[in-house]
């Protein structure tokens, strides 16, 4: 979980403002899901924890309602971690 949590820490250090937007749009999404059912664990903006309804929100909209800018998802800033076969021994 430590390597995780280094992962996100770095993302969020990495956003640092510089990616456009407003302050509604600007900043990191971190949602955390089981790799085999999909079932949500949790979900935070810019590490404050965020509700269900408020996540299913922030990824059904293309475009920030505020400011006008594209918030298409950036795989390259996803971090996968394997299910709990690979996590076993991780510990």
């Amino acid at each position: 979980m430590r390597l995780l949590e280094r992962r996100v820490a770095a993302l969020e250090a990495a956003s640092g403002g510089n990616s456009g937007g407003c302050e509604r749009c600007r900043g990191v999404l971190t949602v955390i899901r089981s790799t085999e059912t999909g079932a949500l664990y949790s979900a935070s903006w810019n590490g404050g924890a965020i509700s269900e309804d408020e996540l299913g929100e922030r990824e059904a909209v293309a475009k920030c309602p505020r400011c006008g800018r594209g918030l298409a998802g950036d795989e390259s800033a996803t971090i996968k971690v394997g299910g709990h076969k690979a996590m076993r021994g991780a510990e």
